[in-house]
This record gives structure tokens, sequence and C-alpha cells, in this order.
């Protein structure tokens, strides 16, 4: 008999995922080659792309920043350092008494289904499960980009996923390449014991200051009772022009996009920096020579060591390559990001893309994920009647009318409100539950 599901991942979206599965009937373990639960968020672990100063970029109280009844402790910081999330992770996994379902240091080597079943080989064990859902992450598998003339470079060139602290690059020349919160945060970093240290950025943005009027800024903006008009302009570009300045004044490209048509960079330390000298923006990359790399604005710069912020790829190695469609992004492309389109009794969790954090945004993925296979496997009609909807293909617009940039990140990309809205609408409308006891 087919034990109920298997969940790959103990990182934040298996927990969420494992715990609407034991408020269930069914039967479920969850497997994950390290030795901890916490996912990328313990640097002990191999491929973890978590530094020394690595923290959340959302706010400790934001609502999408913890799982529903779990509030980070007011001790933490307000921005909480990745030590903070990673005892979160461990003390949520306690609290709800997730570890008995959890399986460490058993990697899944290979899933394949067999027609009838999900055929697992986990620590080198097979078994059938009657469902799988993935929840292994999105920054294991790091994005290298091909530079012309690496070859005779001649100096150091590794992705960020390599980095962990700041004393590994004393006195040198150093170029971050990428700009999104990973390289600014490097950038600002070794800003304080490299000799140089310039931020490549192929393009403009905007960058967003954490800090409004001493409120977190992704609680300010959701407090809006009580507010004055003026802090809910349309122009936002003004108003961020007004707290940090305009991008040009700081020597940088301007931004061919809206501001949050891109995702957010919760970051004007790097400002503050480059207002100081210890960090020059360039352009992109034309080519690199010998100790140098060359700007496609032609500017020439002496490098000893680069450093390639340049994202990650949600690859999910056990399954066979074609299993899931990515349509040009870097995310698996899953119908309401959690449901393989046309595969049955196959999911995933935590491939999602949005403007804010994501554990509330976890807490609903799971919800409906774990109803729809507690109702497949029993006969409800409701899994049919969601199954319908997946098979229609479309899905409620998400956008909360931002058109986003069209890079690969950005494939899939939703709103954080407008997802949430929508994941709740559909566990009321298949599942019968009221809106307000949703998780």
């Amino acid at each position: 008999m087919n034990e109920a599901v298997c969940v790959v991942g103990a990182g934040p979206a298996g927990l969420a995922m494992a715990r609407a599965l034991k408020r269930t009937d069914l039967a479920f373990e969850v497997f994950d080659r390290n030795p901890g639960v916490g996912g990328i968020w313990n640097p002990a672990f191999a491929g973890s792309p978590v530094y020394n100063s690595a923290h959340f970029i959302s706010s400790r109280d934001a609502p999408t920043s913890t799982f529903r009844g779990h509030p980070f402790p007011s001790s933490a910081a307000t921005y909480p350092s990745h030590a903070e999330v990673l005892t979160y992770l461990q003390h949520f996994a306690e609290a709800e008494q997730l570890m008995p379902h959890i399986r460490l240091s058993t990697p899944v080597e290979h899933a394949e289904w067999t027609g009838t079943a999900w055929r697992v080989r986990a620590g080198g064990r097979v078994r059938e499960f009657a469902a799988l859902v993935c929840a292994s992450g999105t920054l294991w598998d790091p994005v290298v980009p091909e530079l012309p003339g690496a070859q005779t470079f001649g100096g150091t060139i590794r992705h960020s996923v390599t980095y962990r602290s700041a004393d590994e690059v004393t006195g040198k020349r150093v170029l971050v390449v990428g700009a999104g919160n990973s390289g600014v945060d490097i950038a600002c970093d070794v800003a304080r014991t490299a000799g140089s240290v310039s931020l490549s950025m192929r393009r403009g943005y905007w960058f967003v200051p954490k800090f409004i009027a001493g409120h977190p800024t992704d609680v300010f903006f959701r407090r809006r009772d009580g507010l004055p008009d003026w802090v809910h302009p349309p122009d936002v570009a003004s108003l961020l022009k007004l707290l940090v300045g305009a991008p040009e004044s700081y020597g940088l490209q301007t931004p061919d996009h809206p501001p949050f048509a891109a995702h957010p960079i919760m970051n004007s330390e790097v400002l503050h920096h480059m207002g100081h000298g210890r960090i020059r923006p360039r352009r992109g990359i034309a080519r690199l020579e010998q100790g140098a790399v060359v700007y496609t604005d032609g500017t020439r710069e002496p490098i000893e060591e680069i450093i390639l912020a340049t994202g990650y790829r949600a690859s999910v190695p056990y399954l066979a390559k074609d299993t899931f469609a990515y349509d040009g992004g870097n995310r698996p492309n899953l119908w309401m990001r959690l449901f393989h389109r046309t595969q049955p009794a196959l999911y995933g969790i935590g491939f999602l893309e949005t403007n804010s954090s994501v554990y509330r945004l976890f807490d609903l993925g799971a919800e409906l994920i774990a109803r729809h296979i507690e109702a497949l496997l029993q006969g409800n009609p409701a899994a049919a009647s969601l199954d319908t909807a997946i098979a229609s293909g479309g899905e409620p617009d998400m956008s909360n009318g931002t058109q986003r940039i069209g890079s690969e990140r950005h494939v899939g990309y939703v709103d954080s409100r407008a997802y949430e809205a929508a994941l709740t609408a559909l566990i009321v409308e298949h599942f019968g539950v009221a809106a307000d006891v949703v998780v």
C-alpha cells in the first residue's frame, strides 16, 4: 500500500507543508539531505548561500514574515539575522511537533511516476508514495554566466554562494556583479575591508530604504489607517527620490522601469557607500582582460577578484529534467505556483517570487496542497473541482496592476497581497472553509 505523501526538503516551505499535512489524517514523511532543518538558513550546510552578515530583507513584524501563530520573539532584530531566522525555524518545527515526521541526512536521489504512484529512492531505500511535494528550495543551484575573456583574466572569479566574510577579500580590488539584494549586501560588506569595490549593474535600479520615519518600510506602508495621503502617492518614484535621492545623483543609471516593476532592492546603505566613494557603480561587463574588467561604456578597471551575485535556478535534480517546464524563467511553471499543470499528484511549494516575505504565503499554499491531496485520496469531489480549474490553465490576475520587467527572474512573479487573496479564495471556494479560519 502506498504511503501517502513524500515531501522533499525541510526548509521553510517544507516545514509549512509538514504542518499542513499534520492537520490531516494523512501519513507523510519529509526528507532532507542535511543534518538539520532550516534549509539555506544554516550556513554550515553544504551549498548554503548564507554569508555571515545575511539577514531577512523583510522586517520581523511584516504579516507575511512569519508562520501563523508563530511570531518572531520581540528580542529578534527588526530585520532578523540569519542565525535568528534559523532559530525561529528550529523552534517552529519543535513547537509543531514536526520532527518525528522528518528524515534528516536522507537525500532524495530520484523520484519517478509509475502510473499509479511516486517511486522515491531516498537514502538508498526505494518506497512508493501517493503524492510528491517538492519543497527543495530555489537557492541551491547558482547561475554562473560566461564572461568573455575569463580564461585570460588571471584573477579569482567565483559565485556569491561561496562568499562568507569580508575578511576573504581584505585589501583586494573587488568587483561584485549583480544588484539584487545579495549583491548589494555583499558589496556593502566588502566595502569595509577591500582595497576597492565596484558594483556592476546592467540596468538602473530603485533602492528602497529599510526604515521610514523609524518604522520598517514594509510595516509603514501596510499601516494605512491614520497616515496622511502623501505617504501613499501614486508617484512612488518621486517618494523614493525624496527619501534617498535620485539614482543618477549617485552615478547610477536611470531606471528603465517604475519602482516595484522589478523585485525591490531593500538597501539604501549601498547609496551611502557610493556617496562616500567606497563603492563605485559600474555598467555591465563587456569583457575581461588580464587583471582587468572592461565595461560596456568602455571604462577599464584593474580588478583582482570578481564575485558573481548572479542568482540561482530552482533546479529539481531528483526528477527527470523535462518534468517541469520553466518557460523562460528560473523557476518551474506551476499552476498557482503550487500544482504541476499535467502530472498527477505532483506539487511544488517555495517556487515563488514575490514582493514581500513569504512564510505566510507558504502557509496558505501548503494548506491548499494538503486539502487537495486529502480530497484526492478520499475520493472527495472537491479534488476534481480543483483539478478542473488546474486543467483550464487559467489563473486569477496576481499582478495587482503592475507590469513586471521582462527578466528571467520576473517570469511568474506575483504581487504578495493579490496572491494571498487568490489562495484564500481558492481554499474557500473548493473546500468550503470560512475565510476567517483559513490556515
